[in-house]
């Protein structure tokens, strides 16, 4: 079979350069993703096969394309492509078998690797889609240790869900290797709500990423195009046309150029149509019969079409073999099919669109009938894994063959299941229950809701999980089954449990209805047939709605579960329960040890993924128990064994594997390894999975706490992801960030909000931190208004805090055990204590005391800070205010704190003590006239006003895994006139003695400030001290800006929170 003659690749400088650099990164071991866009015909295609030319010669070419099935996706076919071209290359096939018999997943692409087809079973919570991932991973990496290897995934605009992920989670790993990854996507397919759209955004954003963009040909090149095209000279007036008619496309170009007469040298013969469809119509109705009725046969199969296929559906349209080659010849050779010896396509996607949209409508579905035929006679045949069940229900459902569609979405999504493609099986079953709502018969309604539900809860949309829930519950009403209308239940109560809506209902009231609709699942099943593992699963995810709002019933229901399971022989049931007692164990709500039940969960877990799963829950509640223990490193050690059994399983980024990395983050965090979260948890704001960006907000945390400027902008990205638990977070440091900035207000506001989304539910760690959020704003508020001499106001922020305090007690009696525990209910109380005006220092020491035995690094800091600060208000600057003092500035370096270290430095410098320069750097002058502080090295810092609340929130609740929902975080508030302990840079050591400093304000000044909060205007200080008022003005304002006030009211309130209206000397009339 002839071949149509390759595109010359004209222009393009700039976009192979990077191209061909990407592969010389790939070859020094540098892996690397670029993403290759532009408009349809742009040249991507062709830029692309001048770099697997040169890639060819020196490695291996992994080629694999998207393709278009009506809306179906057909899972991880460019994937599949891949791996075929893998095994057809000696150097990949061996590795390939390998790795296929060590990774059964593999085996579910290709069951012909193996003797015996992968199993049929279901692995809950898409977890084989990690699995899947981390195998191709595993994959690509070793292959590039014994050759090159460059893999194009093509026409990304079409891919399915499972292949975006894939590219996603490869972007993000690949680290090391001879691997360089190429996608192509058409940027005018991408219409506003495109789902790469989202995908492109996050991974331009990652540093192992690069795009590439084409934009349109200038004229010179589009004339060196059709050159060289038709092989001669071509006119300029042709030229100007072919290039204003193409605007710059290639692939218009060169149909244009192709359209020309024998004669291109000619003027005025270039044949135009009204508009691109007509001239590719009217280029395809110029061929013969045979070619034109070929190319309308291929523009149905919509994919690269084999000659057998082709000749198969020719056949059942009477078309001999020999016509069907003279067709396919013509086709070719008129350019516009092309072939690579196995398969037939069109040259551009556009032009099968334009002959596939000019079909009469009765032959459309004709011919879609025709290959749905050919399809499922080869589905029956001896190679079925061949025809992909999505592509024979697009075409069923184009033939409006609803009873062969429906059989064939049910396959389709049978397919999609086993490859962990959750997406594609929940549009396949949710297409597949409108089909069989419409035909009345033909599949089981139940079934498919069931799987349909469990498709959106794998693909972490549980709003669908919970709607298609329901549904099942209603027809196993109206069925009558009691057995399947308690099923339906009991998955609907789990379905609501982890249910997390973003904005039409809050979380609690979806709490209760799980724990109604299990409870009648109980008791559908109490007399409808023997106590089995239904049973004993029902009664445990009763007990799990009830752990909140009914501890003892909840014991109860977990007793009954245990019974049942184990006379049943319900071994992942069981493991549940005891994962589930030993946290009310934790609370002292059950005896026994939770550490011993939680370790005796493990050991029942058996073997398995299944059992790998129920690992981790153990594994992650354990290690958040040693957090509270305030055993930092036990936690981390526990959480590291759990992360590393995650990946060698592939669970990674399964629901508890996701925890385990967080609960990692938060104790790093806690520990004060501020460098190493920023170093593993910073890139997770362009995380493909909404709960995988919670990773970031550990990493937002020590943004806010190092005072950098990038948390704004990190904030605001995270902001526009609508996940429940993730916004829970985002309040949390939203409130810290507004502490930090002095604005207590706001920062009340967001905890609030927060709050407000809990709806009532006060005794989860979150709401903890959200209160006591709220009582340090309120403190901050209070102490500002008795400043400024509002003691009403201050009267009423105190009787505020109080209020969350009380809150607060009950909160942290419920969610939090141990010394963490024992350090909050601490905190609060001291805090609500300044919120009254009755704060001392060693009330603070015992805050910090308690910090140091529950392992928090941040808030020992805050909490030294502002033992000192009081101290220093109460007029003590004996060792112990020293001693508090060195012990902050030491922990401040350590964290990278640089505003706290400032304000320890002014603090001591308003106590007439100095922290030396090798302790901090600090603020060592008044900044000069401009009333800027310096650092060490000159260079000029932001000021910072009185502080807010300081510290780290960590959540180590699984949105969703049962039992207690909860966060494990960390909250300081520097008292009096500090601020939060954003970052410190270039602190040496802490040991230094404090000395005197020269003065914050030049004598005159001193006098002035306490004229100003007597009360004096500048003619009334200018008389008093015999200055000008105009003098006495420049004063007051060099005054607030050496404070750091905005008004004279409130330079006063910070002089006296500062101490600096007691040191200073009467002032008297001269």
């Amino acid at each position: 079979m002839a071949r149509s003659p390759r595109r010359p690749l004209v222009g393009r400088t700039a976009e192979r350069a990077a191209l061909r650099q990407a592969w010389e990164q790939a070859l020094a071991g540098e892996p690397g993703v670029t993403l290759v866009g532009g408009d349809a015909g742009s040249g991507k295609t062709r830029l692309v096969e001048d770099l697997t030319a040169t890639a060819a010669e020196q490695g291996l070419v992994l080629l694999g394309s998207c393709v278009q099935v009506g809306d179906l996706g057909v899972p991880y076919l460019p994937v599949v492509d891949a791996l075929r071209a893998m095994e057809q290359d000696p150097r990949g096939r061996d590795l390939l078998v390998v790795e296929a018999a060590r990774r059964p997943v593999l085996a579910r692409l290709l069951p012909h690797l193996v003797d015996e087809p992968p199993g049929d079973d279901r692995l809950p919570d898409g977890l084989a889609q990690g699995q899947l991932f981390e195998a191709v991973h595993r994959l690509l990496t070793a292959l590039g240790e014994t050759v090159p290897v460059l893999l194009v995934l093509e026409d990304l605009h079409w891919s399915d869900v499972g292949t975006r992920d894939l590219l996603s989670f490869l972007a993000r790993t690949l680290r090391r290797g001879r691997i360089a990854v190429v996608g192509t996507y058409r940027t005018d397919d991408l219409h506003r709500r495109h789902p790469l759209r989202p995908l492109l955004a996050e991974l331009g954003r990652l540093p192992q990423v690069s795009r590439v963009v084409l934009g349109p040909l200038d004229r010179e090149e589009i004339g060196r195009l059709v050159d060289q095209l038709l092989g001669v000279p071509v006119d300029p007036a042709v030229i100007d046309q072919v290039w204003a008619r193409s605007e710059g496309n290639a692939f218009f170009a060169e149909e244009l150029a192709r359209a020309c007469d024998e004669e291109p040298t000619r003027p005025g013969r270039l044949a135009l149509p009204a508009d691109l469809a007509d001239l590719l119509l009217a280029r395809a109705e110029a061929l013969p019969a045979a070619g034109h009725l070929v190319l309308r046969i291929a523009a149905v199969a919509g994919r690269p079409a084999t000659a057998d296929l082709l000749r198969s559906a020719a056949r059942a349209m009477d078309l001999t073999d020999d016509r069907l080659e003279d067709g396919l010849r013509q086709a070719v050779e008129a350019g516009l099919l092309v072939t690579d010896g196995m398969s037939y396509t069109f040259r551009h996607a556009l032009l099968r669109e334009a002959v596939y949209h000019d079909l009469l409508p009765g032959e459309r579905i004709r011919l879609h009938g025709v290959f749905a035929d050919v399809l499922a006679a080869r589905a029956s045949g001896p190679v079925p894994d061949a025809v992909s069940p999505a592509e024979l229900a697009h075409h069923r459902m184009a033939a409006l063959d609803l009873p062969g569609a429906l059989s064939a979405l049910v396959d389709a999504a049978t397919a999609a299941e086993r490859l962990a493609a959750s997406a594609e099986a929940l549009r396949h079953l949710e297409q597949a229950v409108q089909v069989l709502q419409r035909l009345g018969s033909g599949a089981d309604l139940l079934d498919l809701l069931t799987r349909a539900a469990d498709a959106a809860t794998g693909s972490g949309d549980t709003g669908r999980a919970v709607r298609h829930g329901r549904a099942a519950v209603a027809e196993a009403d109206r069925r009558g089954d009691v057995r399947a209308a308690a099923a339906a239940r009991e998955r609907l109560a789990r379905y609501l449990l982890d249910y997390e809506p973003y904005d039409d209902a809050p979380l609690p009231a979806a709490d209760r209805r799980a724990e109604e609709v299990a409870r009648a699942a109980v008791e559908l099943l109490h007399d409808a047939g023997p106590a089995d593992a239904q049973l004993a699963r029902t009664l445990a995810t009763w007990a799990r709605t009830l752990m909140w709002s009914d501890p003892p019933g909840s014991l109860v229901a977990l007793d009954r579960a245990m019974a049942v399971a184990l006379a049943a022989d319900a071994a992942p049931v069981a493991t549940d329960v005891l994962v589930s007692r030993a946290l009310l164990a934790r609370r002292g709500i059950v005896e026994g040890d939770s550490a011993a039940l939680l370790a005796e969960a493990a050991d029942r877990a058996g073997q398995g993924t299944g059992a790998v799963h129920l690992r981790l829950r153990a594994l992650r509640f354990r290690s958040t128990q040693l957090l509270e223990d305030g055993d930092a490193a036990a936690a981390l050690a526990v959480a590291d064994r759990g992360i590393a059994m995650a990946a060698e399983a592939g669970l990674t980024f399964s629901g508890y594997g996701l925890d385990l990395l967080l609960m990692r983050s938060w104790l790093l965090e806690s520990t004060g390894r501020w460098d190493d979260v920023l170093a593993e948890s910073l890139s997770a704001v362009y995380a493909p999975s909404p709960t995988a960006r919670v990773l970031a907000t550990v990493a937002l945390g020590v943004l806010v706490g190092q005072g950098r400027p990038e948390a704004d902008d990190f904030l605001a990205r995270l902001r526009g992801t609508p996940d429940f638990f993730l916004q829970l977070q985002l309040d949390l440091r939203a409130a810290d960030l507004h502490l930090v900035r002095h604005q207590p207000a706001a920062a009340l506001a967001m905890a609030e909000q927060g709050l407000r989304r809990l709806d009532g539910d006060e005794y989860s760690t979150e709401a903890l931190l959200l209160l006591g959020r709220a009582v340090t704003a309120s403190a901050d508020l209070a102490t500002s208004a008795r400043w400024a001499g509002r003691t009403e106001d201050a009267d009423a922020h105190a009787a505020g805090a109080a209020g969350y305090v009380e809150r607060a007690v009950r909160s942290a009696a419920q969610a939090l055990q141990g010394p963490y525990g024992e350090f909050w209910r601490l905190r609060i109380r001291t805090d609500a204590a300044r919120a009254a005006g009755a704060e001392d220092g060693p009330a603070w020491a015992a805050v910090a005391d308690a910090a140091v035995r529950a392992a928090r690094v941040p808030e020992e800091a805050d909490a030294r800070y502002r033992e000192a600060a009081a101290r220093i208000a109460a007029g003590d600057r004996g060792a112990d205010t020293l001693a508090a003092l060195e012990r902050a500035a030491a922990l401040a370096s350590t964290l990278g704190a640089r505003p706290l270290l400032d304000e320890l430095h002014r603090l001591a410098r308003r106590a007439r003590l100095r922290i030396p320069g090798d302790v901090a750097p600090g603020v060592v002058g008044d900044g000069g006239p401009g009333g800027r502080a310096q650092t060490a090295g000159g260079a000029a810092d932001p000021p910072y006003g009185p502080v807010g609340s300081v510290g780290s929130v960590g959540s180590v609740g699984s949105v969703g895994s049962g039992g207690t929902v909860g966060t494990v975080g960390t909250l300081g508030s520097p008292g009096a006139g500090g601020a939060r302990f954003p970052g410190a840079a270039g602190a040496r050591s802490a040991g230094a003695a404090l000395q005197p400093p020269p003065d914050v304000l030049t004598p005159r000044e001193a006098q002035v400030l306490e004229l100003v909060a007597a009360g004096r205007s500048n003619r009334q200080i200018g008389r008093e001290l015999a200055i000008s008022e105009k003098t006495a003005s420049v004063h007051v304002s060099n005054i607030m800006v050496k404070l750091g006030a905005g008004s004279r009211t409130e330079a006063a309130a910070v002089a006296r929170e500062r101490g600096l209206l007691g040191e200073v000397p009467a002032v008297g009339r001269r």
